[in-house]
């Protein structure tokens, strides 16, 4: 078996090998040195010599042919050398990162020589958007780690970074005409801990700071360079709370406001009541739309992608039933109620972004309106929506699937164990067979209300992002759990180099019962090297 992650759609092994050595030439023509770099210095970092450089009789050829998929590529390789053919930089980069796992080029240091199984691959992706979201508002992971979770998703051939840079507990991007944002919007009082229940606060403020707009370009040019396109997310009108605690007029009711510091509807403190406290920005005031679009001027030129996401999910809207502002608007646009007010809000924003070269995408609550622009993009991740979600894309509606059980990575592996993730169908019942080209692709969500370290969060991410690459990539007939299972097995050693703290078989296939150790707070999942804790979830205990 040919042992590559995500699996190719189509990978024939030949016999014979092929070994570098220090006499081994190397080509690339001139569309595809942007990415030479990539492949030269993975192959300096494994071995004691670098390749020589050769002309199009190299040992190793990455060539141009247009007639190759735009993200695909050929890659031949014979006892004689190895033949990359691309039509794009994007298509020769995900060679390399194939030819990366062939050579094991992450896992040898200072080798003589490297060699590699003949093989004849013939590869491209079965769907375009291939994302991974990260959460920096409940927690923030800083530029260095930033670019570590870059690097994974490149290595995985995935290419949406899902950038989740506001919601109620933390504003987390520079906006410098409206400093109240980072000087309030990035701090709180407090931490809830263990879960959405619990009373338990961590004790101490949050104030781990934000982006400046250099790092913004500085992260955006770096994930341009591995061929992931980042989507900003300025999470509206509900989880709007961060921006309301510095700008309180941009709620129906102007009262004293603060940046949320726990997640559930369970209130630590008896002097707050919910109402007053999850409350959305007014759809109704013209300053709250003009607020909206500074920030979307300011902003948009960091992000060249043509995609604008803004949450639109979980919207409170009993405030807007009583707000003279909204019943203004709601009377004025002649809609019948608020949901159609959140549509007037989402298409407002929509034509604004349109001036911009971008488009809209929502999480498919925000949908519900029926009014929408055409050009809105949902993005499913709702379980009970699956009708709504197959309705809407047969209607025309593009969509992006990040159904809640097989993609919201911050789930315990007992709540969704890793064969939800690999068993997902993104092309679901119900959908037309002509409206199959409006499924974008998927994408998985590391939310981080209760995963405040490196060490848990790459637990939780490992090795569904595996899992996450082959419903993107391979095609659906190709796709086998069995068969991934053992490829998995020879992925681990990939991330052993990087230090990855990634959940063994046990704990992510959720085979064995928890069982209580000798606290209310401590419990042992399936082999004895992995605690449950509620102060750090599961982790591999140090040996």
């Amino acid at each position: 078996m040919i042992q590559l992650i995500p699996m190719p759609k189509k990978a024939v092994p030949l016999s014979g090998t092929f070994t570098l050595t220090q006499d081994t030439s190397c080509y690339f023509v001139p569309e595809f040195q942007a990415v030479s770099s990539f492949f030269s210095d993975l192959v300096a970092k494994a071995a004691r010599f670098s390749l020589r450089p050769g002309n199009e009789m190299a040992d190793i050829r990455f060539m141009c042919d247009p007639a190759v998929p735009e993200e695909g590529y050929r890659l031949d390789c014979t006892q004689n050398g190895i033949s990359v053919i691309a039509s794009t930089p994007c298509g020769a980069f995900y060679a390399i990162q194939t030819l990366r796992q062939l050579l094991g080029l992450d896992t040898t240091k200072n080798a003589e020589r490297l060699t590699i199984s003949c093989v004849n691959i013939e590869d491209e992706p079965r769907f375009g958007w291939r994302g991974m979201m990260l959460d920096e508002s409940r927690h923030f992971w800083g530029v260095d780690y930033v670019k570590r979770y870059l690097d994974f998703m490149a290595m995985h051939k995935l290419n949406v970074f899902h950038w989740h840079l506001t919601d109620d507990e933390g504003w987390r991007i520079e906006i410098k005409k409206y400093p109240l944002l980072t000087e309030i919007g990035s701090k709180r009082k407090d931490t809830q801990l263990y879960g959405w229940k619990s009373k338990r606060l961590e004790g101490k403020p949050y104030a781990p700071g934000f982006y400046t707009q250099e790092q913004i370009k500085e992260i955006v040019a770096y994930a341009a360079e591995r061929f992931i396109m980042v989507v900003p997310e300025i999470d509206m009108p509900a989880h709007f709370a961060a921006a309301i605690a510095g700008y309180p007029y941009l709620a129906c009711r102007e009262i004293p406001s603060e940046v949320h510091w726990f997640y559930g509807k369970t209130i630590p403190e008896k002097t707050l009541n919910w109402k007053d406290w999850n409350r959305p920005a007014c759809a109704g005031k013209e300053s709250t739309y003009q607020f909206i679009f500074d920030i979307i001027d300011e902003i948009a030129p960091l992000f060249p992608a043509p995609y604008f996401h803004i949450g639109g999910d979980e919207a409170p809207k009993d405030e807007w039933k009583t707000c003279p502002h909204c019943q203004k608007a709601i009377k004025e646009h002649g809609l019948k109620d608020v949901e159609e007010l959140q549509g007037l809000f989402n298409n407002r924003i929509a034509a604004h972004l349109k001036e911009k070269g971008k488009r809209l995408v929502v999480w498919n609550e925000a949908l519900q309106a029926g009014n929408l622009d055409k050009s809105v993009i949902g993005q499913y991740w709702t379980p009970q929506r699956d009708k709504f979600a197959a309705k809407y894309i047969n209607k025309g509606g593009e969509m992006i699937m990040s159904r809640h059980q097989a993609f919201y990575f911050d789930m315990t592996y007992a709540q969704y164990p890793l064969r939800n993730t690999y068993k997902f169908e993104p092309v679901q019942g119900g959908i037309r067979s002509e409206s199959v080209k409006n499924v974008l692709g998927v994408e998985a969500e590391m939310w981080t209300e209760f995963i405040p370290s490196v060490r848990r969060l790459e637990l939780f991410l490992f090795p569904r992002m595996e899992a996450l690459s082959e419903v993107a990539w391979t095609p659906k007939e190709k796709r086998d759990f069995k068969s991934f299972l053992e490829r998995w097995e020879h992925f681990k050693p990939i991330l052993d180099a990087y230090g990855v703290n990634y959940a063994e078989n046990s704990v992510a296939l959720a085979k064995n019962p928890i069982r209580r150790l000798n606290s209310l707070i401590k419990f042992q999942y399936g082999n004895p090297s992995y605690e449950l804790d509620v102060n750090d979830r599961l982790q591999r205990q140090k040996d």
